[in-house]
């Protein structure tokens, strides 16, 4: 491979989020601080025009090489081909504040490490562009760096895998997309490549087996002919490989057995992309605006970056503003709605959570213990049901079910892998979990409560009775078959709930009379308390009357 061709080529795919070891190009065997990185302090694209040693250009071979990354990240549609993804007519949502200045100084071991860092230095320890805090959907923490700001957009990488593959758990959820299908039933184009068998559930949890090696230290692996097709540029005279992400998808070969064991490889989400758009008859851009992003009262509209037939990149190309991917990340944390509306079935939000075979990603030989794949989401079956969207050089969605938390995170690491800046990560999260749950004076709002038992009875498998405690002392949550609506009055460990009626949907018997159990229950509760396992305990006297966990 021509060696000024390999690094714009790394490029296109460490921007889609490819969790390669090292960045491919000129780098410093330091790398400059978070601080002397600044592309700001730099200089990078400043002046009309830019001096020409501090100029970036699309197709240079070193645009997406650190330091320079730190500059990119926020000026994707600058260096390639992009399409948008509406955010709609409606008014922003707003995003209330009860900022918290001591969160700044909550401190966390970082993994393998013996001395203590707070929050705020975790920022620059981790190249952060910016982070957002939300709690109870409420803004607790929010800053921002290098070159970005409250307004502006950033590549999402591989969080963007996340995007694609709720989509595609979506459409299952509604009976629209079969998870047991072999893939060339559904496109019959790949049907002589590797995801030809492939059941929909295999490419979702990323166990299919594909000859396709992702080296970014050998010259000839399958992913720089892989990065070739997928890009934009204009292909050399003498080119003859495949010249869009779907010609190259079908020539992936298989190697092994599908189902046994966890690889991360993009093309997966390129495929589960093509599968959206093929069962909506929509582009991937298309879909996201018309079922999400126009839905959630967005600051901004979101981008793609597109492949040289305009295919979205449904792997990573996806940018956004920092408030509007907290608002997506809130909307997961709530079931799939926004406000009063449910926008994505709650089944497929659940379907997320119960995460994957941990068996299976252990094979992979990643240092995260006990964690699972599913539905391109990273799950990591801790003792919060904390999952995350996760991408290179430091991008995160992160969710805290038990805090009631969101954390969204832009960053430019001079290291794509994510086990660079998991070490002043992964402990952090949970600190400001923590932390938060701790200081919490109003525990109840927030994310709806799953209820597990009713008056010693449990619950009937796969149903989902819930309860959702909202500002304005508004009740709310899913009786089983319908719609919960009224008010509570909470002081101290006291609480009265008023439920006011429900929807009127007729469902089987069996899930009716759960229902009528819930509902029997609600109006005898005066107390609460939740216990060391973070459930939610109703209480009639001393008497455990529901039981509910988030």
């Amino acid at each position: 491979m021509n060696p000024l061709i390999a690094p714009a080529l790394a490029a296109v795919l460490t921007f889609g989020g490819v969790a390669m070891a090292q960045q491919t190009g000129p780098r410093q065997s330091t790398p400059l601080s978070a601080q002397a990185s600044d592309p700001v302090a730099i200089g990078w694209m400043q002046g009309q025009p830019p001096v020409p040693d501090k100029t970036i250009r699309p197709g240079d071979p070193d645009f997406f090489t650190f330091p320079r990354l730190r500059w990119t990240v926020c000026h994707f549609s600058q260096m390639m081909p992009v399409v948008a993804v509406d955010r709609g007519p409606d008014a922003v949502a707003a995003l209330p504040e009860a900022l918290d200045p001591a969160m700044a100084d909550v401190t966390f071991t970082p993994l393998g490490g013996d001395e203590e860092m707070t929050w705020d230095a975790a920022f620059d320890a981790n190249y952060s562009d910016g982070v957002i805090v939300l709690h109870h959907g409420q803004v607790v923490y929010e800053r921002y760096g290098g070159c970005l700001g409250p307004d502006g957009l950033h590549g999402a990488m591989s969080v963007t895998k996340s995007l694609t593959g709720l989509m595609a758990e979506a459409l299952i959820a509604e009976g629209r997309l079969d998870e047991t299908a072999p893939v060339a039933s559904i496109i019959p184009e790949l049907k002589g490549s590797a995801f030809g068998d492939a059941t929909v559930r295999q490419v979702l949890e990323m166990t299919t087996a594909l000859d396709y090696s992702e080296d970014y230290a050998d010259p000839e692996a399958d992913v720089w002919a892989y990065s070739a097709a997928g890009s934009a540029f204009p292909k050399a005279p003498e080119y003859t490989g495949p010249r869009s992400t779907f010609e190259a998808l079908q020539g992936i070969g298989k190697a092994g057995d599908h189902g046994d064991a966890f690889g991360y490889k993009t093309p997966n989400a390129d495929v589960a992309g093509w599968l959206v758009a093929r069962v909506t008859g929509q582009s991937l851009a298309d879909h996201l605006a018309q079922t999400v992003w126009s839905k959630l009262g967005q600051r901004r509209e979101g981008y793609y970056t597109v492949d040289a037939v305009g295919t979205p990149f449904a792997g990573g190309g996806f940018n956004a503003s920092l408030r509007d991917l907290a608002r997506y990340g809130q909307m997961i944390l709530d079931g799939g709605r926004a406000g009063d509306e449910q926008i994505l079935p709650e089944a497929a939000v659940a379907h997320l959570r119960q995460g994957g075979d941990p068996a299976k990603f252990a094979k992979a030989g990643y240092d995260l213990p006990g964690w699972s794949y599913q539905g391109l989401w990273w799950i990591t079956h801790d003792d919060h049901g904390s999952f995350a969207a996760r991408g290179v050089h430091g991008q995160t969605i992160w969710i805290d079910p038990t805090a009631d938390m969101v954390i969204a995170r832009f960053a430019s690491h001079p290291v794509a892998a994510n086990a660079a800046s998991d070490p002043t990560s992964l402990p952090a999260f949970r600190a400001v979990a923590d932390y938060l749950i701790a200081h919490d004076d109003q525990p109840l709002l927030g994310a709806e409560w799953v209820v597990e038992d009713i008056d010693g009875g449990g619950v009937v498998d796969n149903s989902h009775a819930s309860l959702q405690f909202l500002p304005d002392r508004r009740l709310a949550g899913s009786g089983t078959c319908n719609r919960i609506l009224g008010s509570y009055e909470a002081q101290g460990a006291q609480l009265a709930l008023k439920p006011a009626g429900t929807t009127m949907m007729a469902c089987p018997e069996a899930l009716m009379a759960q229902e009528r159990r819930l509902l029997d229950a609600l109006p005898r509760v005066d107390g609460y308390r939740i216990d060391e396992t973070g459930a939610l305990l109703l209480t009639t006297g001393d008497r455990v009357v529901i039981v509910a966990r988030r």
